[in-house]
């Protein structure tokens, strides 16, 4: 059965249990964009991004697992390939989209990585076989054109790199979310409890593998094996205690609604359509970046707004494969 093709009610989903999987991917971008708005707290806070995103997934971790155990299988989950394949993913894109957002601005790296809709089109089509009829490769190609003017805008010296990292993005993003969506415990999960606890394994997972990179990474860089970056917290960065602070109090509860959000999701309505629904992320990030320089928790940044159009082209290509995809 193709996503969509089950017709849950308004609010609940009777095939797979919890709420409506187009009403969790509109609280995923409510999620994602308030945790860009705590991106930034943090690093007025003199947060290092990476310390603070894994310190949040950690505790976001413990968090789903104190509230619904381990279960019976636990070692199951966590040897899934389906769950390294996540975890990896998503310490590839961190550090990936770092990297990008040295190059390019929050705002183009957010329409940038638009052009995971058609790699994960793609993907789904070699892959698992999902449908591509003309109206979806129209949609697409809208997408691509809605971010072509963002990367060729660049000179030279930053168009090429700019590029090849958000089409690098766009891959990782679908793989990632091509990994929660056939990962078997998640799609055999019927209940929020249980798709809480494959959430929390899986989560540790990747907890595990950032854990490593970090690691090593910072070992190489003190002794001089590799370069010294931005991308390489220092070692101080790890007990810096407004990290602390903000990634156990703030970023945790985010990291726990947005990654379970994702895995219900995903099972419901695939990984394209929920993809798609990111391309929302921009207008409700920008609202709440409004609201936390009204209450004073950042200073908002100079909004370019001469992207809004390519945005908002960029919305017309995803609402035409989502009608195709699902009537």
């Amino acid at each position: 059965m193709t996503p969509g093709a089950m017709k849950p009610s308004l609010w609940h989903d009777a095939e797979h249990g919890g709420l409506n999987g187009w009403l969790e991917a509109g609280l995923f971008v409510i999620a994602i964009s308030a945790l860009t708005v705590l991106y930034a707290v943090a690093q007025q806070a003199g947060a290092h991004t990476l310390v603070f995103t894994f310190y949040a997934m950690a505790a976001a971790a413990a968090g789903m697992l104190a509230i619904t155990g381990l279960g019976t299988d636990p070692w199951a989950v966590l040897k899934a390939r389906q769950s390294w394949l996540f975890g990896a993913s998503t310490v590839g894109l961190e550090a990936l989209y770092f990297m990008l957002l040295g190059i390019i601005s929050a705002a183009e790296a957010s329409l940038a990585l638009r052009l995971a809709v058609p790699a994960s089109l793609l993907l789904g089509w070699l892959l698992y076989g999902r449908t591509m009829t003309g109206r979806i490769v129209l949609g697409a190609a809208i997408i691509i054109a809605a971010v072509i003017p963002v990367l060729w805008g660049l000179d030279t010296a930053r168009a090429i790199p700019a590029t090849l990292l958000a089409l690098a993005c766009a891959l990782v993003v679908s793989i990632k979310t091509f990994a929660s969506e056939f990962h078997p415990w998640n799609r055999n999960a019927r209940t929020p409890l249980e798709k809480l606890r494959v959430t929390g394994l899986v989560v540790l997972a990747t907890t595990i593998v950032a854990a490593a990179v970090l690691i090593l990474a910072v070992l190489l860089a003190a002794t001089g094996v590799i370069p010294k970056s931005p991308l390489v917290p220092e070692p101080a960065a790890f007990w810096h205690v407004p990290t602390l602070i903000t990634a156990l109090l703030c970023g945790a509860p985010v990291f726990i609604a947005m990654t379970y959000l994702t895995f219900s999701s995903v099972v419901k309505i695939g990984t394209e359509s929920f993809l798609g629904t990111s391309a929302f992320t921009p207008f409700a990030a920008l609202g709440l970046e409004v609201l936390a320089a009204r209450l004073g928790l950042v200073t908002p940044a100079p909004y370019e707004w001469q992207l809004v159009p390519l945005i908002l082209l960029g919305v017309v290509g995803i609402a035409i494969i989502i009608r195709d995809r699902h009537g």
